[in-house]
């Protein structure tokens, strides 16, 4: 490099390197000595400089600070000695200080950099930390590339500076950008409801099909047609409640039903956040009235030896209870039924059901071994009607509710579950539950619960203490004294113990509750109440009337309801307790990662997931859409205007991707500042906006950006890799490079600047020798030389810096290479990231 060439490509990167590692060093004092020498600078006056400014660190207060800038001062001043006072053509810049981390402890290095253009500053600097501004000068950029990527549903903006991109911002719309309805969507697992009671997986919906929703007008369930399915793969969020506790998965552009002091609104979940609230039914009405009937034909081989039992012509409740026991702790083998209970009166209960339903003989066993009961029933038709219900392999963990029981009146369902709690549920002095480790099943149970008007929270738990299983636990209790009421009435125990249980719980339950928190939103009945001439004192419910707290529906009824005289006013209050309608209050939303995701649209625009209300209008998010989309235009343009405007002299060309007519339709807005649109020099169809759509905008624009450094790095990089597999004039691996610079065989060193090495010159105090050591792991330290050779640590340089000097005594160049391009990872993780060009073979 002569005195008025400008510093290449591989220079300006070695002196980045550079100084991104000295800024790294701090002191524990002002000890970090920065010495700038021109060319040309007198040597006398530099040396007797710092020898005055060694007595001057005498009057320092603190010892240890003291002796460091000492020991730096010392150690620049040998160093100048060494090289005898040579600067080189632009300068020269010396750092010393010490660098050690631990408190105590001393560690003095000296850092030499040579500057890439004429050092105009002669300074002397003592600080906490080295001087860099200067040198960072050096390096701004004085030819950059914007780079902006650009959908309906993100953007990110970047500049092209040498051969890297640098991020500068990543933003999203806050809706969909994908040209189609579907693209709000649930998990594949989330379960919905038929209108004929079955509950499956949303990936299992097709069109035609009719499922449950809510009717916002008669404030009831109904039924509505599915008019079309979507499947994609999206970012997924976990959704938890609080009160009661229900768990949803959807992505960040699904809509859903929020409470707000402006009434229900519908809001994508992105804008929602925690402490905000959902919406639920208070109850599931199906219109089924009618039994089920059973289609069972026994498989019987020989029936002389077969034992008569009657299985019913329709779905009954004595049999739908008989299901419920079975699924909760019941087993079948191929001739026979056994039912294990730790309560006789509970065995006894079901050996007298079993008897009366089916009309055939079952049996008590106590088995003291194991201290429970055993109902048997030995009948190779009764087990084969069991197995043709309940279908699973491993009953344990993936067995589900029975179709024909969902299919069934309310009063068939609730049978089932008293059967279900007799063998799994319990009563403690706050709840109703119990517990599985059958997730999917315990999501059914708490979906029908809700056609009984039963309200129940779902837990998951570690289930590390059970030696049986490694999978977790789930919880399902019922304690709001309205659904505990209900349990009661529907589907008591047969256990007279829990009976009492359940009395006494519900006797000491108050009204009070968090579970069924009324939807209107307090400012709104404040509102109502002022306007009929009530004041709201009077309630003792100031938190309510401010939104600050809700208010469940007993309690609303309570405090409120109940004291209003005006015939009018009350009927009118009536309509928002006797509403369908449950706030829901969100405990948390977190990221769970990118999956499979499911949608759906209903003719009624909604439908209820996992127990909740959730919307899916097309028509209405397409309109929410379009007013988003032209918003985010506005601030993406802000954005690029803000980053490009301060350097607009030194933008060399902007560069717009993006998928389809997406970045066209942005840039035909006029929110970009008309200097930079005037800048731009093509766009690129990308598949991705987000960094990986960056990538691949660099990628793809090898035409527009031929002159950049990265292009000839590109160039470069595929040279070098047509040599080597015509077996030309390339080498590669550090040994084979070294020893053709050796015999001046290499005309350019290619050196990747992931290599982290470092370079020691050291003295050997024993001989007085001066030695370089290649420290490639950074773990060299004085006293690991030769069996605690004594040494004196002359220079520390990069491995870089080292190449360059070695290339000098040849007439060799060097050329660094990054890692962002594919070529040059591949080159570093393939080839060492050190190669070169031969000028002969040998």
């Amino acid at each position: 490099m002569t005195v008025d060439s400008a510093p290449t490509q591989s220079e300006e990167i070695l002196f980045r390197k550079k100084l991104k590692k000295l800024s790294v060093y701090k002191g524990r004092g002002t000890e970090m000595i920065t010495v700038y020498i021109p060319n040309g600078t007198d040597r006398s006056s530099v040396m007797n400089q710092l020898t005055e400014e060694i007595s001057q660190s005498s009057n320092i207060k603190s010892p240890s600070t003291r002796k460091n800038v000492q020991g730096a001062l010392r150690k620049i001043i040998n160093f100048l000695k060494q090289i005898n006072f040579k600067i080189s053509e632009h300068g020269l810049v010396v750092f010393s200080g010490n660098i050690s981390e631990t408190e105590g402890r001393t560690d003095i290095r000296l850092f030499t950099i040579k500057p890439i253009k004429d050092l105009k500053v002669k300074l002397y600097w003592c600080d906490s930390q080295f001087h860099l501004d200067p040198l960072r000068d050096m390096v701004k950029p004085s030819s950059i590339y914007g780079l902006v990527t650009i959908d309906k549903n993100e953007s990110t903006i970047a500049r092209l500076v040498g051969k890297r991109y640098e991020i500068i911002g990543h933003f999203t719309s806050g809706y969909s950008g994908k040209m189609r309805a579907g693209g709000q969507c649930l998990s594949p697992d989330t379960l919905v409801m038929k209108e004929n009671g079955e509950i499956f997986s949303i990936k299992e919906s097709h069109n035609p099909l009719m499922v449950v929703s809510e009717n916002f007008n008669i404030e009831k369930t109904e039924k509505t047609p599915v008019i079309a399915k979507w499947e994609n793969t999206k970012e997924l969020f976990k959704i938890n409640t609080a009160y009661p506790k229900i768990e949803i998965k959807s992505s960040k552009d699904h809509l859903f039903f929020v409470r707000t002091e402006n009434g229900i609104e519908e809001k994508p979940l992105e804008r929602i956040k925690t402490s905000d609230y959902l919406l639920m039914p208070e109850k599931i009405n199906l219109e089924i009235t009618e039994e089920q009937k059973i289609k069972f034909k026994p498989k019987i081989k020989q029936d002389w030896n077969m034992k008569k039992i009657t299985i019913p012509k329709k779905f009954d409740e004595q049999l739908a209870r008989i299901f419920g026991y079975y699924l909760g702790g019941g087993n079948h083998e191929i001739d026979r039924m056994t039912f294990s209970e730790e309560r006789q009166e509970v065995a006894e209960f079901y050996r007298k059901l079993i008897e009366t339903s089916l009309k055939i003989e079952a049996k008590i066993k106590f088995r003291k071994e194991k201290g429970y009961y055993q109902t048997m029933v030995g009948s190779r038709i009764f087990a084969q009607f069991f197995r043709e219900n309940f279908t699973a392999k491993n009953k344990t963990l993936e067995e589900k509710i029975p179709k024909i029981v969902l299919r069934s009146p309310d009063k068939i369902v609730a049978s089932f579950i008293a059967g279900f709690f007799d063998a799994e549920g319990y009563v403690s002095s706050s709840r109703v539950a119990f517990g599985i480790n059958n997730k999917q099943l315990s999501k059914e149970i708490q979906f029908v619960l809700l056609r009984l008007g039963i309200i129940s929270s779902l837990l998951e738990y570690d289930n590390e203490k059970n030696p049986y299983s490694d999978k977790p636990g789930y919880t399902l209790e019922i304690n709001d004294i309205e659904s505990l009421k209900k349990f009661k009435e529907f589907s008591n125990f047969a256990s007279m113990e829990k009976q009492q249980k359940l009395d006494k719980l519900i006797s000491k339950r108050g009204n009070r509750n968090k579970v069924r928190q009324i939807a209107v939103n307090g400012k709104e009945v404040a509102q109502i109440l002022r306007n009929s001439g009530v004041t709201t004192t009077q309630f003792m419910c100031p938190d309510f009337f401010v939104n600050k707290k809700q208010l469940s529906k007993e309690v609303f009824k309570k405090n409120i309801l109940n004291k209003i005289k005006n015939p009018d006013l009350k009927k009118r209050l009536e309509l928002f307790y006797n509403s369908n309608l449950l706030a829901v209050k969100i405990a948390s939303i977190q990221s769970i990662g990118h999956g499979e995701t499911v949608d759906m649209e209903t003719k009624s625009h909604n439908f209820i997931a996992n127990g909740l209300i959730v919307h899916n209008s097309a028509q209405r998010f397409e309109r929410l859409r379009e007013e988003a989309e032209q918003q985010f235009y506005k601030r993406v343009s802000e954005k690029v205007n803000n980053a490009f405007l301060p350097v607009e002299e030194n933008i060399k060309g902007m560069i717009i991707g993006g998928p389809g007519m997406t970045k066209q339709f942005f840039l035909n807005e006029e929110y970009m500042d008309h200097r930079l649109k005037a800048k731009i020099v093509g766009t690129i169809d990308t598949g991705y906006t987000d960094e990986s759509g960056i990538r691949e905008l660099v990628q793809k624009s090898d035409e527009l950006l031929k002159d950049t450094d990265l292009m000839k790095e590109k160039n470069i990089m595929s040279k070098f890799l047509q040599e080597l597999a015509k077996g030309g004039l390339a080498a590669y691996g550090e040994k084979e490079v070294m020893k053709a610079l050796e015999i001046g065989q290499v005309d350019k060193v290619i050196v990747s600047e992931a290599i982290e090495w470092t370079v020691f010159k050291i003295k050997n105090l024993n001989t007085e020798e001066i030695e370089t050591i290649v420290d490639k792991e950074n773990k060299f330290t004085s006293n690991a030389y030769k069996g605690n050779t004594p040494i004196e640590i002359l220079e520390e340089i990069d491995y870089l810096d080292f190449m360059f000097e070695k290339t000098q005594e040849t007439g060799a160049t060097v050329e660094i290479v990054s890692t962002d391009t594919p070529e040059g990872e591949q080159f570093y993780k393939g080839f060492g990231g050190i190669g070169a060009f031969l000028r002969y073979k040998l």
